[in-house]
């Protein structure tokens, strides 16, 4: 679980920066129609990987949450 969060998150950030590398070529380079499709690319794929992190990591809160409330009935 710990390795698949570290990965979406890797390349989530890898493919930001990428969006940016190609922003940057976009604006001051005569790539317009190629630029534009891979930064979309990488949009899309930014949001997937982000959307797949933050749900492990709910699915890891609430797995530690349900640990604590078993714990504090115990008692």
């Amino acid at each position: 679980l710990n390795y698949m969060k570290k990965t979406f998150k890797l390349i989530s950030t890898i493919s930001i920066l990428l969006f940016l590398v190609f922003f940057i070529a976009d604006e001051f380079l005569d790539y317009k129609y190629l630029a534009m499709e891979y930064r979309n690319i990488f949009v899309v794929i930014y949001l997937v990987t982000s959307l797949q992190y933050f749900r492990l990591e709910v699915k890891e809160k609430n797995s530690i949450i349900q640990d604590l409330k078993l714990k504090l009935s115990k008692k």
